[in-house]
């Protein structure tokens, strides 16, 4: 008989502390600064990182999501690389976003958006 591990270290059937989970696992697997889940207002939904880059990140990811030549970037994230990438669901728009990380932040990106999307539609 085969035994299944459970991968996670933490669950949780409450949304907001499984998104936390989910994108703590990740900012730290990637070394990354801050990342933030935001709605299109600029909004935080849920974030890892410290609360006031991770305010910023959250506000600025719908309009880097949309601009094609870049903009500039506020005080506290100067310096850092940001990366945002959308996403629809429920008919809504989300921007997943991070500052810093490395080599592998497409892949544990990508990997993100899985977790929040399956996160969010089980809830």
């Amino acid at each position: 008989m085969w035994m299944l591990q459970e991968r996670r270290q933490q669950r949780t059937t409450e949304r907001d502390s499984a998104l936390r989970y989910q994108l703590e696992h990740s900012r730290v697997r990637g070394g990354l600064e801050a990342l933030v889940l935001a709605d299109q207002q600029g909004m935080v939904v849920a974030s890892a990182g410290e609360a006031a880059v991770c305010e910023e990140l959250g506000a600025i990811a719908p309009l880097m999501s949309r601009s094609v030549m870049g903009m500039p970037l506020p005080p506290l994230l100067r310096g850092g690389e940001v990366v945002v990438r959308p996403l629809r669901l429920y008919g809504q728009d989300l921007y997943l976003a991070c500052v810093g990380g490395g080599v592998a932040r497409d892949a544990l990106l990508s990997n993100s958006v899985s977790g929040v999307q399956r996160i969010l539609a089980a809830n």
